[in-house]
């Protein structure tokens, strides 16, 4: 099989890191902003000085918790066609971005806040594209008093889109409200972890922080077996050192730290490794995404991810363009090919634009194509009797041409691919056709899903149930 393989670091340099990272966690320590979280890293044995919440872990506490870490998770869907495991011997698999504060209008191209509306929009494109596996839900809603819009969220996500949910919990109790949403989905509590349809990504504030309400959600979803993505997030020269190796030994010991407490809860929690490291731009302050260092540093995270044992989710699609266009296509490649072409289980980050600030449905269509394409290349050829053709080659011998070859007819449909939006056309019939650009196409392509495709509904009598437990929710934390 003719496949390039990326690696930018030794096994020297994999272990330089790991080392670094013990360090970092021995001395240094983390800042837990929990007593329940650091109880439990006290009672394993680890330095805790309570007045200042630094925890200081040992190596052995480490190694422990890699060696308890499931090798594989499952990532289930409410239809199970759409169920994945991760990592995959021959898939890499992608997710929505979930980090959008607004929304570029459809219409309008404004950037303004989103909506359950929108956000259900965005489900079901993601639910009709057969490039996406995980659903992330892509931006926080306006419509809803703020408090509670996390679970307003979760569930807007559930009900438009049968494929897999991933999302978050700001503290224990939402986790558990969570839970107990998904549960009523699949059945019991008991059905969700042989089938869970949901996971979460609880991300640790660097340097080495962990707020109450993500690490004791952490906590929770843990003992259900739920699987955490700990996707740790420093930013080179601002919240991490400026130098890729030191924001690495940063973010691993981030995400190991979180990968402890995981496993302390309940040895055997599934658990998926994550470091999305954006460049600072010195001249504004403001963190970078679209970066070569982003896509330096994520081909790194992986190759430590590998070296444990564990699957992993990485940040990818980073864009720092307010609308799609030349520099959000470019930017996007950059930062999607290398984690591909390295190996990567999941990738995260279709949609997005403005450093994940902006979520665009046209831009999920576009990067659709860039994925599709990516994919492509990594897949590389087979150069075997069949695939070098000699027979035909001498059937068709010098000056013919293939088109119409029996050899053609078999394998072009895996050897070739096909665009969905992206114009091949000779000039003249594109502008016989109205010379429409790429967005043009994608904005025609989210109408038409919007219009035409409906997400296979939940069972009316569980969407009461949920109704339910929302009103609960809110009567719990509003008081109404």
């Amino acid at each position: 099989m003719g496949r390039a393989v990326l690696q930018f670091l030794s096994t020297n340099e994999i272990l330089t890191i790991h080392d670094a990272t013990l360090q970092i966690l021995k001395d240094v320590g983390l800042l837990i902003r929990s007593n329940r979280v650091l109880k439990i890293l006290d009672d394993a044995g680890a330095q805790v000085d309570h007045e200042k919440s630094i925890a200081r872990i040992p190596e052995a506490i480490v190694k422990e918790a890699l060696n308890k870490a499931p090798k594989t998770v499952k990532l289930s869907a409410r239809n199970p066609k759409h169920d994945i495991t991760v990592p995959s011997e021959t898939n890499c698999y992608l997710t929505t971005d979930g980090c959008g504060v607004y929304m570029l209008d459809p219409e309008t191209g404004e950037r303004r806040a989103g909506t359950r509306r929108d956000l259900a929009n965005f489900a079901i494109l993601a639910d009709a594209l057969e490039s996406v596996q995980v659903f992330w839900p892509t931006i926080v809603v306006s419509d809803v008093p703020k408090p509670v819009h996390e679970l307003h969220e979760f569930v807007t996500s559930l009900k438009n889109t049968v494929k897999h949910v991933e999302h978050e919990a700001m503290n224990a109790r939402e986790a558990q409200y969570e839970i107990e949403i998904a549960s009523a989905i699949v059945g019991s509590r008991e059905e969700l972890e042989k089938r869970p349809i949901i996971s979460v990504v609880q991300c640790p504030i660097s340097p080495l922080t962990y707020e109450k309400g993500s690490i004791e959600a952490t906590a929770e979803f843990a003992k259900a077996n739920i699987p955490v993505v700990a996707m740790a997030m420093p930013n080179l020269g601002a919240t991490g050192p400026v130098t890729i190796a030191g924001s690495l030994a940063v973010g691993n010991a981030e995400t190991l730290g979180s990968l402890i407490v995981t496993q302390l809860v309940n040895p055997g929690a599934p658990f998926i490794y994550s470091i999305d490291t954006m460049a600072t731009d010195m001249k504004t302050g403001i963190g970078a995404s679209g970066t070569p260092e982003s896509a330096a540093a994520t081909v790194a995270a992986i190759q430590l991810a590998k070296h444990y044992g564990l699957p992993c989710e990485m940040g990818g699609f980073g864009t720092d363009a307010k609308v799609p266009g030349v520099q959000a296509a470019f930017e996007k490649t950059l930062t999607n090919l290398p984690p591909v072409m390295a190996g990567v289980d999941l990738i995260a980050g279709i949609g997005g634009l403005e450093g994940s600030n902006t979520l665009c449905l046209e831009q999920m269509v576009i990067d659709s194509e860039i994925w599709e394409s990516t994919l492509r290349l990594a897949r590389g050829f087979d150069i075997n009797n069949e695939t070098l053709a000699l027979d035909t080659i001498r059937n068709v011998g010098p000056g013919g041409h293939f088109l119409s070859e029996k050899h053609t007819l078999e394998h072009f449909e895996n050897e070739l691919w096909m665009p969905k939006i992206s114009d091949r056309k000779p000039y003249a019939t594109w502008k016989s056709t109205g010379e429409k650009n790429l967005v043009d196409v994608a904005k025609e392509r989210v109408k038409s899903i919007l219009k035409n495709h409906q997400p296979e509904p939940i069972d009316k009598t569980i969407q009461e149930e949920i109704n339910q437990i929302l009103k609960n929710y809110e009567k719990e934390l509003l008081g109404q």
